[in-house]
């Protein structure tokens, strides 16, 4: 599966973290509680966003099995893909860039 910057962008959006990757609710300081003790509450959301993050981190960027027989099918000439194949996923693409986007 391929997650475009759109889409990502979209579930920062959807999380409230900004471009800079910080949180655009209350910071911590503003929520110190008012007998000496430092609390911070985490959304279920932001719970949510943290074990998505992790997830993400820790799926490897190759997949070394794909990579391989790619190599392979282009090494020996085997490989070939339609224009259409590849028009269709450009549009698909966009589509849902834009989509995510509204």
């Amino acid at each position: 599966m391929i997650i475009s910057s759109g889409q990502i962008q979209n579930i920062l959006k959807i999380f409230g973290v900004g471009q800079t990757g910080r949180s655009q609710g209350v910071t911590a300081q503003e929520k110190v509680a008012g007998r000496g003790k430092d609390t911070v509450d985490f959304s279920t959301e932001a719970r949510l966003l943290q074990v998505a993050m992790k997830a993400v981190r820790e799926v490897p960027e190759e997949r070394m099995e794909k990579v391989a027989a790619l190599r392979e099918a282009v090494t020996t000439g085997t490989y070939s893909v339609s224009g259409e194949e590849i028009a269709e996923k450009m549009l698909g693409r966009t589509l849902m860039d834009r989509l995510g986007a509204e």
